[in-house]
């Protein structure tokens, strides 16, 4: 008895482990996300923050909540070489069915003026 009780604890810590997984990342625009409510997705774009220009995010807040915005640095290889490139990560996580977006600005450092815009399509199922 002992030994099944063991067994099915072992059995439900791994299926908790594999579905606690990152959430997915997207980088390209043109791609749309297609999410499950509760559920959350990064949003990833280049960026260099000592320059002072940084990316906000903007959502419908009733769709998406933006959970956080964090610097990662990640490996890419450029022309043969392999480099270290640093991105802004948007985590969003979607809230109720429908369709939205995550528009992205690229702001300089007089928070004014916007230097580039992405926009990203949602399908909250």
């Amino acid at each position: 008895m002992k030994l099944l009780l063991v067994s099915a604890s072992i059995v439900s810590i791994l299926l908790l482990a594999g579905c606690s997984g990152e959430p997915d990342i997207y980088r390209e625009p043109g791609e749309v996300i297609t999410v499950k409510v509760n559920r959350e997705f990064i949003i990833a774009t280049t960026t260099n923050p000592p320059t002072g220009y940084m990316w906000t995010a903007t959502v419908d807040e009733s769709m998406l909540d933006l959970v956080s915005s964090t610097i990662k640095t990640r490996r890419v290889e450029i022309r043969g070489e392999e480099k270290v490139i640093l991105e802004q990560h948007f985590r969003c996580r979607a809230l109720k069915r429908g369709d939205t977006e995550v528009q992205l600005d690229l702001r300089g450092p007089d928070i004014k003026h916007i230097w580039e815009q992405k926009s990203f399509s949602v399908a909250i199922r």
